[in-house]
């Protein structure tokens, strides 16, 4: 299929057009317009690349009226998106991304011609991985700008209508595409200054419009899928937690218990960071409940970490390291919600009463200052002063068994 041979876009009329401006359909651009559009955004590509500066494209787009893209949103969305997959550098897909971003938040592009635009490109995925192998990688450097803007207000809800033509069959490799953009950026690198990588994914899926992660993978394809790192614990998270919201507390163990046998293999199960996505999920789900931390972990939420915490035939060690997940996972959702006051203490007590966690597990995540690769470079050093009075008394405790022994 040629490059720009691919049906074109509907009719969509831009936020910033007057109501008496209406959008050129693009199914009636000849191949002569088609290739000024093009050259029009190659070239804009370039020099906003040397001059970090979009108000060349803004009077293209908004006020000349000769313009060839200016009643054409859309198509500008889709030819830049497309011009990037030839660039050398192929970075200028996250330079087209940046520009989509500040064309948003200044209210020059709207919302559905950028959502519209994506899909347009993404439709022909399979034609286009004949020719660009890291087709996916490509688009999703183009989407990770716009979920990285604070200005963008673009969100997972957005991102569904940029998919909307692949999914959910064919949009898993896509959405973890943008997933690793995200955590690779620079924008969620510097953990000093704000919330790092997964601890920004988290916190805005959590912001975000609730989506179903089945819209964007299948549940019966997270075996396929699933990689033992950040986002295989994310993803994993997700799905469980999606179960639980559609379960009444009554039933959550069951129920979930059912569809995890159902649909996630042994072999993920056997994880021991399965029990900190587990975990993850039923934090979210009693976040979203509106429930106090008091009412964190109720009966079925307990049934089920204590299960999975302690399936045979697993050993001694496994145990400890499976415990120790679940406190990595309440580090997690700590701080990717910026540290609510009292939540981590309150939690830590609730899993040491009910016997869900052993004092010798509590030790080695105190202990444990290392980032192990893969799971926890987005962790800040842990806080144990607001700790003390859960750790004092099992110290306390251990130095009296101690004397016992003497």
């Amino acid at each position: 299929m040629p490059r720009f041979a691919q049906p074109t876009l509907s009719i969509n009329s831009s936020s910033s057009q007057s109501e008496e401006t209406v959008e050129e359909p693009v199914s009636e651009l000849d191949s002569e317009m088609a290739n000024q559009i093009n050259m029009k955004c190659k070239n804009m590509l370039i020099e906003y690349e040397q001059m970090q500066n979009v108000d060349d494209i803004i009077y293209s787009l908004s006020e000349d009226e000769t313009s060839v893209i200016g009643t054409r949103h859309e198509e500008f969305v889709k030819s830049m998106a497309l011009i990037t997959l030839d660039s050398i550098p192929i970075t200028r897909t996250t330079v087209a991304g940046n520009i989509f971003a500040e064309l948003l938040s200044k209210k020059i592009l709207s919302m559905e011609a950028i959502t519209r635009g994506i899909d347009a490109v993404l439709k022909y995925w399979n034609d286009y991985l004949i020719d660009y192998p890291q087709f996916f990688s490509y688009i999703a450097a183009i989407i990770a700008p716009l979920l990285l803007s604070q200005n963008a207000f673009f969100d997972f809800n957005n991102l569904k209508d940029c998919c909307a033509s692949i999914r959910p069959d064919n949009s898993t490799k896509f959405f973890i595409e943008v997933l690793n953009k995200i955590l690779s950026s620079k924008e969620t690198q510097n953990i000093k200054e704000q919330l790092g990588g997964i601890l920004w994914i988290y916190n805005k899926w959590l912001a975000s419009e609730y989506v179903p992660l089945d819209i964007f993978m299948p549940y019966n394809q997270i075996n396929k899928y699933f990689e033992n790192d950040r986002i295989g614990v994310f993803l994993l998270s997700i799905a469980m937690y999606d179960k639980l919201k559609m379960t009444g507390r009554k039933l959550i163990h069951d129920k979930l218990h059912s569809w995890i046998s159902t649909n996630i293999s042994v072999e993920i199960i056997k994880c021991p960071q399965f029990v900190r996505a587990l975990t993850i999920a039923i934090i979210i789900e009693c976040l979203n409940s509106n429930s106090s931390y008091e009412d964190f972990f109720v009966h079925g939420h307990v049934k089920l970490l204590t299960y999975y915490i302690r399936s045979e035939p697993l050993l001694g060690p496994e145990i400890l390291a499976r415990e120790v997940q679940c406190l990595y996972g309440i580090q997690i959702m700590s701080a990717a919600l910026e540290y609510p006051e009292g939540m981590v203490l309150r939690l830590f007590h609730k899993l040491y009463q009910d016997s869900i966690i052993s004092k010798e597990s509590f030790e080695i995540w105190k202990k444990d200052d290392k980032f192990n690769a893969g799971f926890d470079e987005d962790l800040e050093t842990k806080n144990l002063a607001v700790l003390n009075s859960f750790f004092l008394p099992l110290e306390l405790n251990n130095s009296d068994e101690d004397d016992t022994y003497e």
